[in-house]
């Protein structure tokens, strides 16, 4: 290697991102965590556990959601690629979809609480797909402006390594949703006692998330240009004919490897999120809430702590070693949490609980920072092949993969959870089989999905050295951009 080889930035100043500007991206990176997960994280408490809906009604409102984004996120990436206006094809989506979002979010929880089970589930489901169509019509913008801020192969990973720091700080507020549900202030007057209510909580945190959803929504929108909507690669691009776009996302070998592989790893981390809160809150800690939710809090400080620790060392190891073999790391430290459940998970013990996070919040922050990276990677391979820009079909399809890929787990939780015996009016006081079938479900489970996960993530086929022939090739055709 010459002393010019050896001298040359790993990363060109051209292709450089202004930190200003990755630091108004990632200020938005806690909307689609507050939007999305505080909703999915604590369902299970709030309308089983609180109002005793059945299981199934909670896997219902969250799928039913799910599936709604399924019909609109692929029409919303159609047509945020096919919008032509002179802010752009992104951000006038980005500052209305964050504002009507903001408005909306409180009324999922504002719901009359002297409603029947089945009157709370369809106000929930109603109210919930009213906010979810504006969320998309800002998530699947937002989120295909991540694929057009550089052209570089390690700083699309210094982009989201920006981001990640702002979306675990806002995981880390999310994992005390349901302890902060219960403070005092929120307490409710029940056969002349006060007693704590996370429903009554919910109502008023939901205001806050929706201030928040607003303010740090429109960031996108106000401070950041679209820089491949500037060029000819766009700007001359015929528009995309609905279906036409949708079978070339799913013909995309490398996207369909990503969005599989996430699946099962997300799948895996609902089921234990969810179906795991019951074991460790009802096995564990003996059927103790208020236990639960400062348990719930103590694993969010550990997983925020480690994830903080290793999102700078996965990203100056994905420089060395490329995004793949990261990942993989990644998976495989999940696969450890998972696979000792068995032991940690104890009455004699709780504190073990905790060690599973640490694995878990490292995992974590390699799985976060790399799929964001890879998914552009998939974008630039899918333009080799059809000469196209279509980050919002991406970003929309990949995006309602994410959120499915929970939904089945937290939908495949709650069945699961009946199939066990456990019946939540009998509190701690469960048949000592139906422990036994919880925690043999929470330990196979997961693990059978995240090794699945891995063996997908083998056949990924874009490399750095891949990448960069990729764009040498693209450059070659159109320009540099």
């Amino acid at each position: 290697m010459s002393d010019l080889e050896k001298n040359k930035p790993l990363i060109a100043p051209e292709d450089k991102v202004p930190f200003k500007s990755k630091l108004a991206y990632a200020a938005a990176g806690p909307v689609d965590v507050l939007g999305i997960w505080v909703l999915v994280s604590i369902a299970y408490q709030v309308f089983n556990m609180e109002l005793k809906l059945p299981p199934t009604y909670v896997a219902i409102i969250l799928m039913s959601l799910r599936l709604w984004d399924g019909v609109l996120d692929p029409i919303m990436g159609w047509i945020s690629d096919n919008t032509r206006t002179k802010w752009g094809r992104r951000r006038p989506y980005i500052f209305v979809g964050a504002i009507m979002a903001g408005l909306l979010y409180p009324l999922i929880w504002w719901f009359p609480t002297d409603l029947s089970h089945f009157g709370i589930m369809m106000w929930v489901i109603g109210f919930g797909i009213l906010f979810y169509t504006f969320f998309t019509i800002w998530g699947v913008p937002y989120q295909s402006l991540l694929m057009e801020m550089t052209p570089d192969y390690n700083e699309r990973t210094r982009v989201a390594e920006v981001r990640s720091y702002f979306q675990t700080v806002a995981g880390f507020v999310n994992g005390w949703i349901w302890w902060l549900s219960m403070l005092p202030i929120f307490w409710i007057v029940v056969d002349g006692k006060e007693v704590a209510s996370p429903v009554n909580g919910m109502r008023y945190i939901s205001l806050i998330i929706g201030g928040l959803i607003i303010v740090l929504g429109i960031l996108p929108a106000i401070f950041l240009k679209e820089r491949y909507y500037e060029s000819d690669v766009v700007q001359n691009q015929k528009k995309i004919a609905f279906f036409e776009g949708l079978g070339e996302t799913f013909s995309n070998k490398p996207f369909i490897i990503l969005s599989l592989l996430t699946v099962f790893f997300l799948m895996g981390q609902a089921i234990f999120d969810g179906y795991g809160r019951y074991v460790g809150t009802y096995y564990v800690l003996g059927g103790d809430w208020d236990m639960g939710a400062k348990f719930a809090g103590y694993g969010t400080v550990v997983y925020t702590i480690f994830s903080l620790m290793f999102i700078p060392v996965f990203r100056k190891l994905s420089e060395k070693i490329g995004k793949k073999k990261v990942l993989m790391i990644a998976i495989g430290l999940a696969i450890i949490s998972y696979a000792t459940t068995w032991w940690t998970f104890t009455p004699s013990n709780p504190w073990l609980m905790l060690l599973n996070t640490v694995f878990i919040g490292a995992g974590y922050a390699g799985l976060w920072l790399m799929l964001p990276s890879m998914q552009v990677d998939v974008v630039d391979y899918d333009e080799f092949k059809t000469g196209e820009r279509r980050e919002g079909s991406f970003s929309s399809i990949y995006s309602w993969v994410l959120k499915l890929s929970f939904m089945v787990g937290f939908l495949v939780s709650g069945p699961l959870l009946e199939l066990t015996g456990f019946d939540a009016e009998l509190g701690s006081v469960q048949p000592e089989e139906v422990y036994t079938n919880m925690r043999i479900g929470f330990l196979v489970i997961p693990l059978v999905a995240l090794t699945i996960a891995f063996l997908l993530l083998r056949t990924f086929p874009i490399t750095a050295k891949k990448a960069a022939e990729i764009r040498a090739e693209l450059e070659e055709r159109r320009g540099k951009v």
